[in-house]
């Protein structure tokens, strides 16, 4: 372990803890200057890593004989007019030209994996198959089916059609609460991760703990003194 190595983990400690300073439900200076701090860097990560892709595309690629290459540079260059007031109008047209063309390119990937798949997915076998699977399968034709009913508007929904439409509301309440459940245990995860980054190794430890209490003590003493709002930026 050296300096650099040090600096980062205090630092990294010390910004990602002003960050869960969310959770104590008042806006605090510390959480504007680490979501300043990280807006900020990612701002500057994102314009370096560019740079660095038209160089080793554009420029390298044009040096090497891919002429069409020189469109693009043009097309990008017309698009930072967009920090002109008066010639903002030129940034118009490359930005047409990618927004039509990531269109056509997602519309294209939609198609499969958003229709296509999904219908393949619930085409299933029913029969000549292994107990499990003929329970999963069945378990996923007739949960569609009932949910699909929900959505039939055209017709009044009562008798055996209203209930299988309540039947499919409440599949899709359970589809909602699985989905929410999954997302919660992925931020879970994050989390983990987080704190397995910065008490593996255990020299880490201290840094942690040591940004924790000076950074939740300063944001309780603020609070006391009822200073949070008035030093805390206007977004």
């Amino acid at each position: 372990m050296d300096l650099v190595e040090i600096s980062i983990t205090a630092v990294g400690a010390f910004i990602s803890i002003c960050m869960f300073t969310t959770l104590y439900g008042k806006s605090n200076p510390l959480y504007a200057l680490a979501e300043e701090s990280y807006i900020g860097f990612a701002t500057g990560l994102t314009v370096v890593v560019n740079l660095l892709y038209i160089y080793r595309t554009g420029i390298l690629g044009i040096q090497a004989g891919d002429t069409i290459l020189i469109v693009g540079i043009i097309l990008g260059i017309m698009i930072l007019t967009r920090i002109s007031k008066k010639y903002s109008y030129i940034a118009r047209l490359p930005l047409a030209i990618t927004i039509g063309a990531q269109f056509g390119l997602a519309l294209r990937t939609t198609i499969f994996s958003g229709f296509i798949d999904q219908i393949k997915g619930t085409i299933l076998p029913l029969f000549n198959t292994d107990m499990q699977s003929m329970i999963y399968n069945w378990t996923i034709a007739i949960s569609v089916i009932l949910m699909l009913t929900f959505f039939l508007y055209t017709m009044e929904l009562k008798g055996p059609l209203g209930l299988g439409a309540s039947i499919g509301e409440y599949i899709m309440y359970i589809c909602f609460g699985a989905i929410f459940a999954q997302t919660f245990m992925g931020r879970l995860g994050l989390f983990v991760g987080f704190m397995q980054n910065y008490t593996v190794p255990p020299w880490k430890i201290p840094y942690l703990l040591g940004s924790l209490i000076i950074v939740f003590g300063a944001v309780m003493i603020l609070d006391k003194l009822k200073l949070l709002e008035k030093l805390t930026p206007e977004e």
